[in-house]
């Protein structure tokens, strides 16, 4: 900006208004025809005319054209901004002479993109306009005082992932998606190749008691059924909804989340000159342990280190239920997940995708794009597991016919169990008790030592098993232990009843996996046309550029019909320059009516407040900073230099005065 000597601000720009009379207009010979004749004609210029290599810069040639602004809004559903998409077409198309619009033009549409699609009714027209054209598709949203409250969806695939997977699921949390700072909450369970897949997603204005029991109440009535548990954080807010809408699922609370909280709760002597922390965690994260040694254990962990009247260590006993693994050991798949780290690589995953300054409309075609990539990845693994030809390590019936029920990374870790029962299990005694066959196994470790002992029933003709290290209940596949006592009984097969549904393979439908419901997906014919004109374009170049000749009859081909597109008059007015085109490239229509408005941006909870209680890690850490530096202005090793040295600023003043 320059100033003038008035004070008043001018803005600096290279284009200058020089009220040129240069012109020629046309009228139609007779109403009917495309015959034109000159009506008028200025030749003469006041200003210098472009050279042919200038033309390029003039305002003209940098106007966007239709296939530049969909290159935008496509990168844009990447979390591509219109800089890099801008970089990525002049790389594409061979330089910066071969395209029109500067990053400056880029930057200019993408903004104008947000005074377009702001408003949250384009979502929620496009969401209900999915339940009409799907109707396994939910959506379900909440106003206060027509104001966005609380959304929730769920498409036909998410629905198939909760049917299959969702005995087990996780939600937690994220933040930093859009710009009003609504909580995003994607619900997490694995799949048979044991990756993380959505089973439906929430976004909540706030984080309060209500929103959250509306949410779950929303999740089960798109999915029919309560899951069997249900893993999450700490947060009060989650804790009453998840127990009053889910009262038959169990709810397990974040086992690293706590145990991350120990560090504050003990005095450093404790952790640091005893065997605590040792001692606890081993204690908390023991598998094998039953509710009443747990108990014993607890009792004499907190004698040993005076630890019986900590207020945190009363709480978390009084909760020992939601949290100690002992007291899930009746729970089938308890051991699928113990931390809510599925949810927050989930959130990351997500994250990456999505950007904190985006409208709602660009969240949700984000998340479309992110749905996507996950599914997308599930249809690989779910080829390769179909085309895989494995290396067997022992060669024994039981390992082929694994191989053919479960997918590859659930397969792995059967081999190993398979392996391990033939090279590190032996059979100590073999008795028949009732039918029963019962078998004492001794499992060693790579040292050859003794790691632990376990007995195995097994019930024939009916090949029904149990093992006292339960694995088959805790994570779904048979441990080593049997199969050392399936192999030694000379049985070739798994059990029909011991492979779950849940690890098999092609329990998913690849057309489940492929089918869009993107919110971008335009469903009008001529979107379709567009996309298949690309396509032949691409395959037509692909066979071409070898043959030089065939090449050049292209290229002519296609320069006549573009010729031909120039001089029809029909094709003159462009709509490029509506924001229909936008739109159509959203597949959003312009509402008629708007009854939904964006909420305020939300402050989260410790959020822009500097009210938020410290840790006493972080406090710690805070007060253990100690001067990397010597500030040569007071002479100590602070954690300033000189420039900004307060003491040699105030001896300066002093100075001056």
């Amino acid at each position: 900006m320059d100033t003038n000597y008035g004070g008043r601000k001018h803005r600096n720009s290279n284009f200058i208004v020089t009220d040129c009379k240069a012109l020629i207009k046309f009228e139609r010979v007779s109403i009917g025809t495309n015959e034109f004749q000159i009506r008028e004609f200025q030749e003469l210029h006041n200003h210098p005319l472009y050279t042919k290599e200038e033309r390029r810069h003039s305002k003209k040639a940098r106007k966007l054209n239709y296939a530049d602004k969909e290159f935008i809004i496509r990168a844009a559903t990447t979390n591509v901004g219109a800089t890099k998409a801008h970089k990525i077409r002049t790389a594409l198309k061979g330089g910066y002479e071969c395209v029109g619009p500067d990053e400056s033009d880029c930057k200019k549409f993408r903004k104008k993109l947000g005074n377009i699609i702001g408003n949250i009714q384009l979502v929620v027209n496009k969401m209900n306009e999915r339940k009409t054209y799907h109707p396994n598709y939910s959506f379900e949203y909440k106003c206060v005082d027509s104001v966005l409250n609380v959304m929730f969806w769920a498409d036909e695939t998410d629905k198939v992932f909760y049917k299959e997977f969702g005995d087990v699921i996780s939600f937690d949390a994220t933040f930093r998606t859009n710009k009003y700072g609504m909580v995003f909450v994607p619900f997490t369970a694995i799949d048979n190749h044991k990756r993380s897949v959505t089973v439906g997603a929430g976004l909540l204005s706030n984080e309060k008691i209500e929103s959250y029991f509306w949410l779950l109440e929303a999740f089960l009535k798109a999915h029919g059924k309560e899951p069997t548990l249900v893993l999450t954080d700490q947060d009060p807010a989650i804790l009453q909804p998840v127990e009053a809408v889910y009262p038959n699922a169990k709810h397990r609370l974040c086992l690293w989340h706590i145990t991350k909280k120990l560090h504050a709760k003990v005095s450093g002597d404790v952790l640091q000159n005893t065997d605590f922390r040792k001692c606890f965690n081993k204690l908390v994260w023991n598998i094998y342990m039953d509710p009443i040694e747990f108990e014993t254990a607890w009792k004499s962990l907190m004698k040993d280190h005076n630890l019986q009247d900590k207020r945190w260590f009363k709480d978390m006993y009084r909760r020992q239920t939601s949290w100690i693994l002992a007291y899930f050991k009746d729970m089938p798949m308890h051991g699928l997940i113990k931390t809510t780290s599925r949810s927050e690589s989930a959130n990351s995953f997500f994250n990456k995708y999505s950007h904190h300054g985006n409208f709602l409309l660009y969240f949700m075609v984000n998340y479309d794009t992110t749905i996507g990539k996950q599914r997308n990845t599930q249809h690989r693994l779910d080829n390769e597991t179909k085309g895989s030809r494995h290396k067997f390590r022992m060669g024994t019936g039981l390992e082929q016919y694994a191989a053919k029920v479960y997918t590859n990374t659930v397969f792995a870790e059967i081999r190993k169990e398979i392996y391990k029962g033939a090279w590190n299990c032996s059979i100590d005694s073999v008795e028949n008790i009732n039918r029963w066959q019962v078998v004492m196994i001794t499992h060693l470790d790579k040292r050859r030592q003794v790691k632990t002992k376990c007995k195995v029933e097994l019930k024939l003709p009916e090949k029904e098993v149990k093992c006292t290290c339960e694995l088959f209940k805790r994570m779904g596949i048979l441990c080593r232990h049997v199969f050392a006592v399936l192999k030694n009984n000379h049985i070739e097969e798994i059990p029909e009843q011991y492979i779950l549904r849940r690890w098999r393979r092609d329990i998913i439908s690849s057309h489940l996996l492929v089918s869009k419901n993107g919110l971008a997906e335009m469903e009008d014919e001529t979107f379709k046309l567009l996309t298949e004109a690309y396509s032949n374009m691409e395959y037509c170049l692909e066979r071409l550029q070898t043959d030089k000749e065939k090449l050049e009859d292209f290229v002519k081909t296609t320069r006549t019909m573009r010729r031909v597109f120039e001089q029809d008059s029909v094709n003159t007015i462009a709509l490029d320059e509506s924001d229909e085109v936008v739109f159509r490239l959203f597949g959003v229509s312009i509402p008629e009516h708007f009854e939904v408005n964006v909420p305020p941006v939300i402050h989260n909870k410790g959020s822009g407040t500097k009210k938020r209680m410290f840790s006493a890690t972080e406090r710690a850490a805070a007060s253990s900073k100690s001067g990397s530096q010597k500030c040569t202005g007071c002479n100590l090793y602070v954690n300033h230099n000189w420039r900004t040295c307060k003491v040699r600023i105030a001896r300066e003043k002093s100075n001056c005065s």
